[in-house]
């Protein structure tokens, strides 16, 4: 007992950093972040941190690290420990949020403004259907063992980014502004065939007041675009998966070159 307890104090500085990269990769983290008790996340990364310590405090380099006595150089590392694990968990909740887009593109130009409510995840009003494409996708991540693919994710970044040892560089802030443009470009590939049966809709609607101006438009012009929408919505929304996969697999991939030697 004695020799554990001074294994863990010897190693105290990376149980911290260890566990800062991990806590706020499961505060980022859809599906996790959001919903999941506090008490039940802290748990969950302590366990995750005490399977990782042991492995990672016997690597080289780990002896040149901040001491508990310099409070600065500890609470910097702990910063771009944290910025790390945000990074990674936050780059997967960049594209839902873009492939959420989609579902508020359709949805004003649907003129259903009307269903709006509060994300969790966000914190912020969202339509009925944006929240469903993100309820969507998070549901695909977790079948298809997308968080598996993040999870071995941060333990790489741990083999060549070691705890204490953080440098930011330019690629990760281009990684970051492909990321925020990919997502927003799947997006628009999403809400692209909804939006253009919406427009063609509406043409077809003005088409009708022209030839018969004594029906109301109003009336069946909102009908039409309500079963384009529910039509075409139901018959691309399978799409929003496979956009899902694509991206994932594609970001996953540009982090792993960043740390990666060569990369």
């Amino acid at each position: 007992m004695p020799e554990l307890v001074d294994w863990l104090m010897t190693h105290l500085v990376v149980g911290v950093l260890v566990l800062t990269r991990l806590g706020m990769l499961l505060m980022a983290m859809p599906a996790i972040g959001a919903g999941v008790p506090r008490r039940v996340k802290a748990l969950l990364a302590l366990m995750m941190t005490a399977l990782l310590l042991p492995t990672i405090a016997d690597r080289p380099g780990m002896q040149d690290l901040p001491d508990l006595s310099h409070l600065p150089d500890l609470a910097i590392a702990v910063a771009r420990e944290a910025m790390i694990g945000m990074l990674i968990g936050g780059t997967v909740q960049i594209v839902i949020t873009g492939l959420q887009l989609a579902g508020e593109a359709i949805t004003s130009t649907g003129g259903m403004n009307l269903g709006d409510s509060v994300d969790p995840t966000t914190q912020s009003s969202m339509p009925a259907l944006a929240r469903m494409v993100g309820m969507l996708v998070t549901a695909v991540m977790l079948l298809g063992g997308g968080h598996r693919v993040v999870l071995s994710l941060l333990v790489e970044s741990f083999e060549y980014v070691p705890p204490g040892n953080v440098v930011f560089h330019d690629s990760i802030m281009q990684s970051v502004i492909d990321c925020m443009s990919g997502a927003l470009a799947s997006g628009v590939r999403v809400s692209a065939p909804v939006v253009a049966a919406l427009l063609l809709s509406n043409l077809v609607t003005g088409l009708i007041s022209r030839t018969m101006p004594q029906i109301n438009v109003l009336a069946i012009g909102f009908g039409i675009n309500s079963l384009a929408l529910l039509v075409v919505t139901a018959m691309t929304i399978g799409s929003v998966a496979w956009v899902f996969q694509d991206e994932l697999a594609i970001n996953v991939e540009r982090l792993s070159m960043i740390w990666t030697p060569g990369g």
